[in-house]
């Protein structure tokens, strides 16, 4: 189980899912550490909000395909304790039709969406083998499963999420450290100016699908966190409302 000075780091967590997941983390008693690309104002409220609840809280500015970054998240880690908890939140969902795409392009989706993810689980999953007990929870999308118009980069990325996690949880399956992928639906998020528009799709056209709150995600990656969830591993758990049944 965790130790008294287990750490959880989240990514891309300055707000929406990300803040409600590291409050609901912090209620559970890990020290957090947060992550955004450059939404400083967002991150340190979210930093004051953990910290209410009783736990250390530092944030960690910067992309994460650079490695100044992941060592600044290791040494923010190494002050508190050990990584034992890692959710790989950040992405970038970009609308761009496929045939205008460059390679430029679809490079710098798959650097967040793909890489930061392999980035951050390579650089935490020691603490937690050495601690004997881990969870990594690495965030999928709805556009993934569906197809999605003018998001070829997004899709095609966000599809690689369930294969690694499931990778990883045949490879350490004795290790006590679970790998499950959340995929969330239709969130009521604020959204940043480069998030492109809100996804449309002729499946969801006349459904009478809600749109969830980021706390929906946070309480199941708090489930998937907790003590009795360690013989569910490599799993893909949609959190949609109805809006796609696999």
């Amino acid at each position: 189980m965790k130790q008294m000075n287990a750490v959880a780091v989240i990514t891309g967590s300055a707000r929406n899912i990300g803040r409600a997941t590291a409050l609901q983390l912090a209620n559970l008693g890990f020290h957090i550490v947060l992550h955004t690309r450059s939404d400083e104002a967002n991150l340190n409220q979210t930093i004051a909000l953990v910290r209410q609840t009783g736990v250390l809280c530092e944030g960690v500015t910067g992309q994460l395909d650079e490695q100044r970054t992941i060592d600044e998240l290791a040494k923010a880690v190494k002050a508190m304790g050990i990584c034992q908890v890692l959710v790989n939140n950040a992405s970038v969902r970009k609308t761009k039709a496929f045939l205008e795409t460059t390679l430029d392009d679809w490079h710098e989706v798959f650097r967040i969406n793909c890489d930061a993810q392999f980035l951050c689980t390579q650089k935490f999953l020691p603490d937690m083998l050495n601690a004997g007990w881990g969870r990594v929870i690495c965030l999928g999308g709805l556009s993934a499963h569906t197809g999605a118009i003018e998001r070829a980069a997004v899709v095609t990325s966000k599809s690689s999420v369930p294969g690694l996690v499931r990778a990883l949880a045949v490879e350490f399956a004795d290790s006590q450290v679970t790998f499950n992928c959340v995929v969330p639906g239709h969130i009521e998020v604020e959204r940043s100016k480069d998030a492109g528009a809100r996804l449309k799709h002729p499946n969801f056209e006349g459904q009478n699908v809600p749109y969830g709150q980021p706390e929906d995600v946070a309480r199941v990656i708090s489930m998937l966190v907790g003590p009795d969830s360690g013989f569910i591993t490599g799993q893909t758990i949609h959190v949609n409302g109805g809006a796609f049944l696999p």
